[in-house]
């Protein structure tokens, strides 16, 4: 081989070695023979809770994508924050995810048929898999071998892209993790596609809108926060192409859904996928394989963690904000920036003396509320995928509201045969429901229609 050329396949593969997407480094049989049935533990919980609450669906599918774009697959989002430590759980965007308490629950039962071997990482990413296999979507590959990250930086997902996001803006944030237009337009299509919408996060003048859906929007919001929609109201638990014809048609509850049917970029992607919506699928199945390779950690960085919301070892110190190692044990606290037995360093400066047994007990009550108790700018959180959660962040049902002078339809809730649909059958339902990035304000574009004026709510979470 010609020595230039050899020089070449060298940095050539050096590069690919560097590359976000380590793909090449996941194994589809990666716990074949360490914990052969971790795939279905998995599926058989995920499964449980989908048919308690169907709405789990979209927040395990929401909590894939707030986890993976901001710094990679890694299950950072998962840990808790302390009282003087933040974490990503507490940006913004992160306020309203939920099925947190469904990984706990997949990870208690893994530790206990294979101790310290699946990764909160992978269980994230798989959990998403199922939930849409469970609505009717594809059955796409994960392939595993995730580590867990020794960082939670709030900084990182305080940036995620919002509901009212401009369609420019989120084609950047979209290119800069690597993705097409096409395989943005099909990931907010499936990720609006299932689930419900917080009222909150609804803004009916932010862009051009359908009189009578705006009509039954504001009806069924009324003017408060806590309501919610369903993103898609033909059918809000089955995964299925019907966003593209609600997205060009102005009948989806936010903002970007509106804005990507009209704007020159999206709108033709939209048209040809209702045009074709058989085309759809393969390549939502493409964007998510590869949405679980992003930025991850293999090999032996990072750590398998033995519970999903706290760290296991302390991580190197790199500083007084940037490495935040948390956990909701007030024990674990640091002198000096440097690790006391049992626990961890924070990379911080020093922490305060050792608390007396009450004012332990005192602190453990005020970081189980932190969340809940953050405040209404960040409740304004949104990002690709919304469900709802409690002000305790205890998972919802989705309440699906029925239009004016009808009666509410039952969602049978029972899970099909794999490949075949789930859920609410088409029926006249209200509102859609779920949501995706971003903090920018609405774009106020006029519309070919003349919107009667109304209420502006603000609602839907992502």
């Amino acid at each position: 081989m010609d020595a230039r050329l050899a020089i070449l396949l060298v940095l050539f593969l050096a590069a690919a070695a560097s590359s976000p997407l380590a793909s090449a480094q996941l194994d589809r049989e990666f716990y074949k023979t360490s914990c052969p049935d971790a795939e279905k533990v998995i599926f058989d919980i995920v499964q449980k809770r989908f048919k308690a609450d169907p709405g789990t669906a979209a927040g395990l599918l929401r909590l894939v994508f707030h986890d993976c774009f901001a710094n990679g697959c890694d299950a950072s989002i998962l840990i808790d924050p302390l009282s003087n430590q933040a974490s990503e759980k507490e940006a913004g965007p992160n306020v309203s995810v939920r099925g947190y308490d469904v990984i706990e629950e997949i990870k208690t039962e893994l530790e206990k048929k294979c101790p310290n071997v699946v990764s909160c990482a992978d269980i994230v990413t798989a959990s998403a898999r199922d939930a849409v296999r469970l609505t009717g979507g594809p059955a796409y590959e994960v392939p595993m071998g995730r580590r867990d990250s020794l960082t939670s930086n709030r900084e990182d997902a305080d940036n995620l892209p919002g509901p009212d996001i401009a369609v420019p803006k989120l084609i950047d944030e979209f290119s800069k993790q690597g993705f097409s237009l096409e395989e943005m337009v099909v990931m907010l299509a499936g990720g609006h596609s299932i689930g419900i919408c917080r009222c909150f996060f609804i803004e009916t003048d932010a862009a051009p809108i359908d009189p009578d859906f705006k009509k039954n929007i504001t009806s069924a919001c009324d003017g408060k926060d806590s309501g919610n929609v369903p993103m898609d109201f033909v059918s809000p638990n089955t995964f299925d192409s019907s966003y593209f014809e609600l997205a060009l048609a102005k009948k989806m509850p936010l903002t970007i859904d509106r804005l990507l049917g009209m704007d020159a970029k999206t709108e033709p992607v939209l048209k040809s996928m209702e045009a074709k919506p058989t085309d759809f699928v393969p390549l939502f199945a493409k964007a998510m394989e590869k949405l679980g390779a992003l930025k991850v950690l293999t090999g032996k960085e990072g750590e398998i963690r033995k519970t999903c919301s706290e760290f296991n070892t302390a991580a190197p110190s790199g500083g007084a904000s940037v490495i935040r190692v948390s956990s909701l044990n007030p024990e674990d606290q640091l002198l000096g920036g440097l690790p006391q037995p049992g626990g961890r360093k924070a990379g911080g400066p020093l922490d305060p003396a050792p608390l007396s047994p009450s004012e332990l007990e005192d602190k453990k009550l005020k970081n189980e509320g932190k969340i809940a108790n953050t405040n209404a700018d960040e409740a304004a959180a949104k990002v690709l995928g919304g469900v709802v959660v409690s002000d305790r962040g205890v998972i919802q049902p989705p309440k699906v509201v029925p239009l004016i002078g009808e009666e509410p339809k039952k969602d049978a809730g029972q899970v099909p045969e794999i490949g075949k649909p789930v859920g609410v059958e088409e029926s006249k339902i209200a509102a859609p429901g779920n949501k995706i990035l971003g903090d920018e304000p609405g774009s106020k574009l006029p519309g070919p229609e003349e919107v009667m004026p109304g209420p502006k709510l603000r609602g839907g979470a992502l």
